[in-house]
């Protein structure tokens, strides 16, 4: 039996301005009534969102009060934040998903061919904010009242070749096929072939074995593209729900990933809890991936080919040999975990992005 992990409190909301969200995140960060342990910062578009001066500001004024680890697994980087929180020691933490800079997230989109440049899929990011207050519980505890449980986070993977996506498919069909009848799933639907593929494959395997669930809409039916956000949304969309049954949150994150993240108030299924799954992950240096984004920038105005190629240079999720490796995610850290580092290395990486701006670059 494995001791339960605790949502406490939840928010998210779209970000028209940058230095605005974050103040409010601030506020609301300030606010809880029991302070974390540490602060972990999702992103899908890795570290590139680190480029907004609003976030370096933010990042740095969260470093002097909080251990914080930044972590990423393109759209399913909240399901990675629980997963390293599952198996680290901590007792609490603050999962922030900042899905802020739109023209660095949007580029990373274009890089790899699903955002809205030309013939592509037209996925086009809605900028965001959210966080998760995760608490670890002991074996037997039940929740708070308010409390969410996390019944089910995993992040699965397509295998590399021509049958990975049948195989994910495959994958999926049994994670569905016999969900509980107190289960909503919430559908991944997306504006993109992929997508479109897996569920056209799943819906397929799941009516032929009269199987087929009634999925709630995802919010990403449209164009519109939340990113890392879409299962904070979607969990604010049909919270009414979770008074009477569990939710079921399927997320599609770049270079074949699938994320599933079943969130309950605790009396369904009783007191015994599934383990969380083993997960793995690497670790990368901030200031060297921030590096390869800010040369991508300096190829943007002038040779859109160099651009995204800098950018898929330096994204680490879409690389092909990390495919099939199920619960896989990637850290980074300043140089000796000290980020007075990364302060000195981000007012210099500003002002020469600022001398460029005023150059005309």
């Amino acid at each position: 039996m494995a001791a339960p992990l605790f949502i406490s409190q939840y928010w998210a909301d779209e970000a028209t301005c940058a230095n605005e969200a974050i103040e409010q995140l601030k506020w609301r960060i300030l606010a809880l009534e029991h302070p974390p342990q540490s602060v972990t910062l999702v992103s899908a578009g890795e570290v590139c969102v680190l480029l907004d001066g609003a976030v370096t500001g933010f990042y740095l004024w969260l470093s002097e009060r909080f251990n914080v680890t930044f972590i990423s697994a393109a759209c399913t980087s909240l399901h990675a934040g629980i997963l390293d929180f599952y198996h680290s020691e901590l007792n609490s933490t603050l999962v922030v998903s900042l899905e802020l800079g739109k023209h660095f997230q949007q580029g990373c989109l274009n890089a790899l061919g699903i955002g809205n440049d030309t013939d592509q899929d037209g996925l086009d990011v809605v900028p965001g904010i959210g966080f998760i207050a995760l608490n670890r519980g002991i074996v037997g505890q039940k929740p708070a009242a308010g409390d969410l449980v996390i019944e089910q986070c995993q992040l699965l993977s397509q295998n590399p070749g021509l049958t990975g996506t049948s195989s994910l498919v495959r994958q999926l069909y049994h994670e569905i096929k016999d969900l509980p009848e107190h289960v909503l799933p919430v559908s991944f639907d997306i504006c993109s072939q992929w997508g479109k593929s897996l569920a056209k494959g799943l819906d397929s395997r799941l009516e032929a074995t009269g199987q087929l669930p009634s999925w709630l809409s995802s919010i990403e039916s449209c164009q519109r593209h939340y990113l890392s956000l879409k299962p904070l949304f979607e969990l604010q969309l049909y919270q009414q729900k979770l008074q009477k049954n569990s939710l079921l949150l399927l997320t599609l994150g770049g270079g074949g990933r699938v994320g599933l993240l079943q969130l309950g108030m605790g009396e369904q299924n009783g007191p015994e809890r599934k383990k969380l799954p083993e997960a793995s992950f690497e670790t990368h240096c901030l200031h060297t991936d921030m590096n390869g984004y800010e040369l991508a920038q300096a190829f943007h105005q002038d040779d859109k080919s160099a651009y995204y190629q800098q950018i898929r240079t330096t994204l680490k999720y879409p690389r092909s040999r990390y495919r099939g490796i199920d619960n896989h995610y990637f850290k980074w850290q300043s140089p000796n975990n000290n980020p007075q580092s990364f302060a000195t290395a981000t007012k210099t990486t500003t002002k020469t992005r600022t001398r460029k701006t005023r150059a005309g670059v």
